[in-house]
């Protein structure tokens, strides 16, 4: 009776130990399956996003006796980014480029029945940055910035030029960590450099944006930084905000001389599909844009001296706008 007993159990120990094998050899092929599933689903599930968004404003203002009142003109500006992405678990590829132009035609200026036009705003601006996933919502990256003009900018003369294409141009190269979240972010580089063009042959043998005379180019080593927020806030109100900043290395210890400031700021509030109304203002320092001093009647220049601004522009208008957006694997 015991050595059936102990037979009984023998057989009942060896049939347990074999269905535990058997188990434990399909969780390991299952976890071998899950784990080549994942690296797959890493490497493979890249996918592009294109699309873009083109805006057109218009603006218009009238006034007869009116106190500090300018002259009366009609304004016409466009906004329009194009902006290709690539995706995947762990690598993180944005390409945008913007365009933000826009002119005035100026009715009776000076007591005279004579159309003078005016640019108001002017910006081309490329943006590619790469991200390989670190940890978390970090990325390490390394961004590209170009930065320049369209057209020719005048004085309030419309006699002299000050500006034209790359000229001046910037050149933004970074390496550092980029923290992205849905709605914001920011990217934040130790090391940046920043190349400042003038390639007008007229401004070749003048020191301009901070360009010594006779040269073309000006490389400055520094730190950059780039907060952004871009969301729906209400499912008829966007909102996207952006600041950056450069410090200098290169140039005096602890001198907002060395820092070069931008910031943007856009709204926009959807009446319909198609029509919607903008608002959008701009800060922007840069030491090395010189502005003329004048005596107190505030006409006359002093010859040889000049000074730096916050420059401040605002622009209010009714947007006529399209986008399209498109993804593929």
């Amino acid at each position: 009776m015991r050595k059936r007993i102990c037979v009984n159990t023998i057989v009942c120990l060896c049939i347990m130990l074999n269905y535990i094998h058997a188990q434990g050899t399909v969780i390991e092929a299952a976890d071998k399956a899950r784990v080549a599933t994942g690296i797959a689903d890493s490497v493979g599930d890249g996918r592009w996003i294109y699309g873009g968004r083109f805006q057109l404003s218009l603006n218009q203002s009238y006034s007869n006796n009116w106190m500090g009142s300018s002259s009366p003109y009609i304004g016409l500006s466009t906004l329009d980014r194009i902006y290709i992405y690539y995706r995947s678990n762990k690598l993180s590829w944005e390409n945008t480029f913007d365009i933000d132009f826009g002119m005035r035609y100026t009715f009776h200026k000076n007591n005279t029945p004579k159309v003078v036009y005016e640019k108001t705003s002017d910006k081309a601006e490329f943006n590619s940055q790469l991200g390989f996933k670190a940890k978390g919502y970090w990325y390490y990256g390394g961004l590209l910035n170009i930065y320049t003009q369209v057209a020719n900018g005048w004085d309030a003369t419309n006699k002299t030029r000050t500006s034209s294409f790359m000229t001046p141009g910037y050149f933004t190269l970074s390496i550092g960590m980029n923290y992205k979240r849905k709605r914001w972010g920011f990217y934040i580089a130790p090391v940046a450099a920043k190349l400042i063009t003038k390639i007008d042959n007229s401004f070749y043998q003048q020191i301009a944006f901070g360009v010594d005379s006779n040269k073309k180019s000006h490389l400055s080593v520094g730190a950059f930084l780039r907060v952004n927020f871009d969301a729906d806030i209400h499912p008829k109100i966007h909102l996207n905000t952006k600041f950056e900043l450069f410090y200098d290395y290169m140039g005096e210890y602890a001198q907002m001389r060395n820092a070069l400031t931008n910031y943007e700021m856009t709204w926009r509030f959807s009446i319909t599909e198609w029509l919607s109304i903008s608002f959008k203002a701009a800060l922007l320092y840069d030491y090395n844009i010189r502005f003329p001093v004048y005596e107190q009647d505030g006409i006359t220049v002093i010859d040889g001296m000049t000074t730096d601004h916050l420059q401040f522009q605002e622009t209010f208008g009714l947007t006529l706008g399209y986008k399209f957006r498109y993804s593929k694997k």
